[in-house]
């Protein structure tokens, strides 16, 4: 059982796909990676780009923020500091210092603010999101500040407590600051973060020794905190701070630490915390708390001096952290500068040396390309044909090898030739096997004429031995055959592009032309001719003519009912001459005829014809012809149904004569008209030329000698060149009566000279070509032949006509007198038309006879 779907899916797997063409691949193969080397191109360049904006970027925020941060953090330890003194104890000097500072504090907060309102573009540390979340709540310090100022020191640990996370707030925009697109510049950021953590551990001191000063006593949270944020500080400037420290910050960081003032910073620093291990005793005694030492007297002192040298280092620090971000964004504009300019010059080359390779492989395969249909399509075909002609050919001057190299290209190139001289090889064999064909049927074919016209000269003989009037019309149709039989022949020889050996020199009436055509054929009597008499062929193209316009006539006969007529019309044109074959058969398709029409309008070589389905020869022959003599074949539908064949001859084969009337020829037979009116009369005929006596007088088995030359002419007739021509059976086609006229004294002087032992008229015997037209003649219709027992000489077309219709009769008497019923009458014998007892049967053929040559008696 068969799968639903399966025969369609292998079908659609097996038909082929659309495919692109050489040129269209190679510019693929340039532009694709063409275009992903730029687009890879663009891609780095633009994240060089863009990391170097970033970074651009972040060091700008850092300037733009960084500064408004650090003195934000830095006034804030200050007020911080101060409002822990103020608390402690209030008086006119901490109330104006504290004052002057929340001035200094409220300037640099609102330049923080103001970076948090701009329009800065974020940076990895998210410095614009975190300035939008510490801004609000700066902006409640004017409330911690009345809230201080009315409490004083009852709200100490909650005012300075939001002093401290101020503070802490900053040291986070600093650390967000520090977190960049480049690890330099982040590295050095954090360490200034961690240095900054150290500085607002000393200011932690600071304010608790600030606000403990005044009493003079530590209270355990107060003493605790102050020992925490001096181990915070110790461990990390000693830890975390001076192993990283750059060369260039060391001096400074040294001029700091080494200081008296840091010294004095440390020692009291060790004093608070050594006064914990004071006795219990003495510290009960002192109060509760732990008592400030004496070494803190210079506490302010110190840390004022030291808070210049604090500030240089921070901003040093500050200062290195901005050196290295400009660094690195220099560095990476570089990079971004450099690296694009690499990739494009990549870019470049890699695309100038795709479309390098692919125009060299797109050339050479153009000029494969070309050389191959330059050899195949164009030298090729010529070559061939001129082989099929027969032609010598130097192929190695005429279809010279392809230049091949040893890649691929140059593979297909020899593979080419290789081929190429395998089709010329063929070809030259094909050609000579076609030469020596041709050669065997043309061989083959004359020697078959030859025959055929032997044959036809013996039957001439035995027409004129013999009187018996069955075995004349039996000699007559195998004559007729024969003739037949001789055109089928030279359809060969037309076929193989040789010439028929049939020609004329001298102009012939196109009348005459179309009555040899017709013949030529079997149905003859089915036929009707219509011509201007006044219109002549020229003599190199009758022979051909007259074999292109039987095989035409013959199809029409062929192809259509046998009680149907066909009808021949010559007539002018404007251009020359058309002759019109007209049948009434079934017709042919509409594909049919555009199918005979091309191949009547191109010629094709023998060979095709024999490998052709049909195997029919007419149309092939008469393309033939038409090709030679120059003449068009159109086949189109008739009227009537049948088929309609048109040959236009151009004015250069047609002769208009000026001594004829224009009036066409108007026959119900092919020759009535021409063989009664037309004739020349006796006069003329005795005066033919010398050379058609002599050719007369030759041997009728000369024609057995072979295929003539070339140079044959009028100088030889038409039977020594092919023995017979096509025309010369029309000699042999009975004349239809005329009605009885009286005949003159020559005429019945003849008739009263032939008569037989019994007194009986003798049957009229066949004068050679007398009944043919002048222009066709090849011999002299009288002085060539006599009778003789009688040696009479018809002397005129009457009495022809007369002498033939006694032939009729008498033939018809004889049948009769050997059948038993028609024994004994004599007189019917001997009453015949043409010797005035009786009137000739049959109508006068200028009145429309229907009576057709050629039909049996």
């Amino acid at each position: 059982m068969r799968v639903p779907g399966v025969g369609r899916t292998r079908a659609a797997r097996s038909r082929p796909g659309r495919t692109l063409s050489i040129r269209t691949l190679l510019v693929l193969l340039t532009v694709v990676p063409s275009v992903a080397m730029v687009a890879l191109w663009g891609i780095a360049t633009y994240r060089l780009v863009d990391h170097a904006r970033s970074l651009d970027n972040e060091v700008s925020v850092a300037e733009r923020a960084g500064t408004p941060s650090y003195n934000a953090m830095v006034n804030l330890q200050l007020e911080r500091r101060l409002t822990a003194a103020w608390m402690a104890k209030a008086s006119p000097a901490t109330t104006e210092a504290l004052r002057a500072q929340r001035v200094k504090t409220d300037d640099a907060v609102r330049s923080f603010v103001a970076f948090a309102d701009s329009d800065a573009r974020e940076t990895p540390g998210y410095v614009v999101r975190r300035a939008h979340e510490v801004a609000p709540q700066l902006a409640q310090l004017a409330d911690v500040r009345r809230q201080v100022d009315a409490t004083g020191a009852t709200g100490r640990d909650r005012w300075l407590g939001y002093y401290t996370k101020q503070v802490a707030n900053q040291i986070s925009m600093v650390q967000a600051l520090a977190e960049t697109s480049d690890t330099d510049v982040t590295f050095a950021g954090q360490f200034l973060v961690i240095q900054f953590r150290a500085g607002e551990a000393l200011a932690q001191e600071d304010v608790t020794v600030s606000f403990a000063q005044p009493g003079g006593r530590l209270t355990q949270p107060d003493f605790a905190a102050f020992v925490q944020n001096v181990g915070v500080r110790r461990h990390t400037l000693e830890d975390e701070v001076e192993p990283f420290l750059p060369a260039g910050l060391r001096p400074t960081y040294l001029g700091l630490t080494e200081s008296p003032a840091w010294r004095e910073l440390i020692a009291m620093e060790d004093a608070i915390i050594a006064a914990v291990d004071a006795p219990r005793d003495q510290r009960t005694a002192a109060g509760s708390g732990i008592a400030l030492p004496t070494e803190l007297a210079k506490w302010r002192e110190t840390l004022d001096q030291l808070m210049l040298p604090n500030s240089a280092f921070d901003f040093a620090r500050v200062d290195q952290v901005f050196a290295a971000g400009d660094e690195a964004t220099s560095d990476t504009w570089n990079q971004v500068y450099l690296l694009s300019a690499i990739g494009l010059g990549f870019v470049l080359i890699g695309a100038l040396l795709c479309w390098r390779v692919t125009r060299s492989v797109r050339l050479r395969l153009s000029r494969l390309r070309d050389a191959t249909v330059e050899l195949g399509s164009r030298r090729l075909p010529v070559i061939i044909d001129r082989l099929q002609r027969g032609e010598r050919v130097d192929l190695a001057v005429e279809a010279p090898d392809v230049p091949a190299s040893g890649d691929e290209i140059g593979q297909v190139a020899s593979a080419f030739n290789a081929t190429q001289r395998a089709a010329l090889d063929g070809a030259v064999q094909l050609a000579r096997q076609r030469e020596g064909f041709a050669k065997v049927f043309v061989n083959t074919a004359l020697r078959t004429q030859s025959l055929v016209n032997r044959q036809i000269g013996e039957l001439d003989a035995m027409e004129r031995r013999h009187q018996d009037p069955e075995l004349l019309r039996e000699l007559f149709t195998i004559d007729h055959l024969a003739t037949r039989l001789r055109r089928y022949e030279e359809n060969l020889v037309v076929l193989t592009g040789n010439r028929p050996g049939r020609r004329w020199s001298r102009p012939v009436r196109i009348v005459d032309v179309v009555r040899g055509a017709v013949g030529e054929v079997e149905d003859y009597h089915r036929i009707e001719v219509y011509s201007d008499r006044d219109l002549q062929l020229s003599g190199p193209a009758v022979g051909g003519l007259i074999h292109l316009l039987a095989e035409l006539v013959e199809n029409a006969t062929t192809f259509s009912p046998p009680d149907t007529p066909v009808h021949v019309r010559a007539v002018s044109v404007a251009k020359g001459l058309a002759i019109e074959i007209e049948d009434r058969g079934l017709g042919m398709s509409t594909d049919e005829y555009e199918a005979a029409n091309r191949q009547l309008a191109v010629p094709v070589s023998f060979d095709v014809i024999a490998l052709a389905e049909d195997v029919r020869m007419g149309l092939f022959v008469v393309a033939q012809l038409a090709d030679r003599l120059g003449v068009e074949v159109t086949l189109r539908p008739s009227p009537y149904g049948g088929t309609l064949a048109i040959v236009f001859l151009p004015e250069e084969l047609i002769t208009r004569s000026s001594g004829t009337s224009g009036e066409p020829d108007r026959t119900a037979g092919p020759f009535e008209h021409a063989l009664a009116s037309d004739s020349e009369p006796a006069s003329e005929t005795k005066s033919a030329p010398a050379s058609q006596s002599a050719a007369e007088s030759e041997p009728a088995a000369a024609a057995g000698s072979g295929h003539p030359s070339e140079g044959d002419v009028e100088s030889r007739s038409p039977d020594r060149q092919h023995p017979e021509p096509v025309v010369r059976s029309l000699d042999r086609v009975p004349v239809a009566p005329e009605p009885a006229r009286p005949a003159t004294p020559a005429a019945a002087t003849a008739n009263a000279e032939e008569t037989t032992s019994d007194g009986r008229r003798a049957l009229p015997r066949r004068v050679r070509q007398r009944n043919l037209p002048m222009p066709l003649r090849t011999e002299p219709a009288t002085g060539s032949e006599s009778d003789p027992r009688t040696g009479s000489k018809p002397s005129s077309p009457r009495e022809a006509a007369a002498t033939l219709s006694s032939f009729r009769f008498a033939s018809q008497r004889a049948r009769e007198a050997s059948e038993p019923s028609a024994a004994g009458d004599e007189s019917a014998i001997e009453t015949e038309p043409g010797t005035g007892s009786e009137p000739a049967p049959g109508p006068d053929p200028a009145a429309g006879s229907t009576t057709h040559p050629g039909e049996p008696s």
